[in-house]
């Protein structure tokens, strides 16, 4: 039987746990309870850790497109901006293996959009919102609020 996954959010954490479980073979179901993903939120860092994964779920090359690769962080003090530390990131890529990058939410959770999309074994759904979870004798059984939708997994 194939293995299955249900994942409730359409946020950074669920686009990439779906793309990571997909790559494991699941067959994937992302449900978000907004009618579309709106484009809200800062920016974020995202450590050569974080980078190293994201290409591994073929999800970097669109981030990269949006994003910035600063040459430095520096940490200055509050009082008089003075600077305390400067840590370079000119060669993060050849030091780390990956890059660091910020980037605005809105275009990760847009790549990640494209990431999952391309991917045949996830589905999207849009407007679908979560009305409740149980265990039954042949499964998980979900409710959703579109309709009478219920799916079952055993």
């Amino acid at each position: 039987m194939a293995r299955r996954a249900l994942i409730a959010g359409a946020g950074i954490g669920g686009l990439t746990a779906a793309l990571a479980l997909a790559r494991r073979g699941f067959s994937v179901e992302v449900f978000e309870r907004a009618p579309a993903l709106l484009d809200f939120g800062a920016g974020i860092q995202l450590s050569p850790n974080a980078t190293r994964i994201l290409a591994r779920l073929d999800a970097l090359e669109g981030i990269r497109a949006a994003a910035t690769e600063p040459s430095a962080i520096r940490l200055l003090r509050g009082a008089d901006g003075g600077e305390i530390a400067r840590l370079p990131l000119d060669d993060a890529e050849r030091r780390w293996g990956a890059p660091y990058f910020i980037v605005h939410r809105a275009d990760l959770q847009k790549a990640l959009v494209e990431a999952v999309s391309a991917q045949p074994a996830i589905a999207l759904r849009l407007g679908v919102a979560g009305a409740g979870i149980g265990l039954e004798d042949e499964g998980v059984a979900v409710g959703l609020k579109r309709g009478l939708t219920t799916m079952r997994e055993s």
